[in-house]
C-alpha cells in the first residue's frame, strides 16, 4: 500500500537528514469544526437532548478532560491521493514543496494507524462499537460523577476521536499514525512555536528505504530535480525522483 505525505522542502530535508518525522499534537490540527461534530455525536449516542442544560453540563465535563488528553495525542498524516491538486495547494505552499510516497514499514510499527472518519453516522457507529464507551447497566451521569470515571470515559472517547475529521475534509482521504503520550513529563515530548502559539511534538524514527518516490511540486524550479536526486542518493534515501503533472497558477 502506498501513502503520500505532502510537505515543504525544509521538512523533507529534516526527514532525510535526521531519519525522523515529527508527530504533531492533535490539539493543533486544521479541523476547527471537529469539536462541534463530536458534541453532536456524543449527545446522540449517550441519549442526551442536544442544547438542554443537562446535555451542555455533561459535554462541558467531557470537554475539560478531553482538553487535558488531546494535546498529548501525537499524529503524523498522509493521504492515499497521488499527485493531487488540492493536496499541493493545502500542504506545500501552493505547490512549492514535494510529496513523499512511502509504503508499509516506513513508520515505527508502534504507532497506531487510523483511517480518518468523516460522516456523522460512521462517527456514531465508531463510538457505539467501542466496548469501553457502552454504558451497559450504569447511567452516563453516574459514570461521569467521579474524576476517575470521567477520565476513563474520556480516554475511551479519545481513542476513537483521534480519527475524527469534519465531513468537509472527506476528499482529502487522510490516514493517520498516532502515538498516545503520558503527559508533559514524558521525556520524548518536545515543544515548538506554532501559528496558534506553542505546541507539542514527538520525533519518530522512519525507514528511508520504504520511500518509493519523491515528487517535486508544480511550482518548484526544474533545476531542483537533479539536486534533490543527488541529495537522496547521498543520504541513502530510496525512491525515484519525478515531477508533478499538476498545473498550478
Amino acid at each position: 500500500m502506498s501513502y503520500f505525505h505532502y510537505t515543504n522542502i525544509e521538512s523533507f530535508y529534516h526527514i532525510v537528514t535526521s531519519g525522523n518525522v515529527w508527530f504533531s499534537s492533535l490539539a493543533f490540527m486544521n479541523d476547527e469544526m471537529e469539536g462541534f461534530d463530536l458534541h453532536k455525536v456524543l449527545a446522540e449516542v449517550l441519549g442526551l437532548k442536544y442544547g438542554e442544560d443537562s446535555c451542555i453540563n455533561t459535554l462541558k465535563l467531557i470537554d475539560t478532560t478531553i482538553e487535558t488528553h488531546l494535546r498529548f495525542q501525537m499524529s503524523f498524516s498522509a493521504t492515499v491521493l497521488k499527485d493531487d491538486i488540492s493536496q499541493w495547494r493545502a500542504y506545500t505552499g501552493l505547490g512549492s514543496g514535494l510529496c513523499i510516497e512511502f509504503t508499509d514499514g516506513f513508520i515505527d510499527s508502534r504507532a497506531r494507524q487510523i483511517d480518518c472518519i468523516y460522516d456523522f453516522e460512521s462517527k456514531k457507529r465508531s463510538i457505539i462499537q467501542n466496548r469501553d464507551l457502552k454504558v451497559n447497566d450504569i447511567t452516563i451521569e453516574n459514570r461521569l460523577s467521579t474524576p476517575s470515571g470521567t477520565e476513563d470515559f474520556v480516554k475511551s472517547v479519545i481513542n476513537t476521536l483521534v480519527g475524527f475529521k469534519n465531513e468537509s475534509f472527506k476528499p482529502e482521504k487522510e490516514v493517520r499514525w498516532v502515538f498516545s503520550m503520558n503527559g508533559a513529563t514524558d521525556g520524548s515530548i518536545n515543544y515548538r512555536p506554532h501559528r496558534l502559539g506553542l505546541t507539542t511534538y514527538k520525533e519518530v524514527a522512519v525507514n528511508l528505504s520504504k520511500i518509493k518516490s519523491i515528487t517535486i511540486g508544480p511550482q518548484v524550479p526544474e533545476q531542483n530535480l537533479k539536486t534533490i536526486e543527488d541529495f537522496a542518493i547521498v543520504n541513502d534515501c530510496a525512491g525515484y525522483i519525478t515531477r508533478s503533472k499538476v498545473t498550478l497558477r
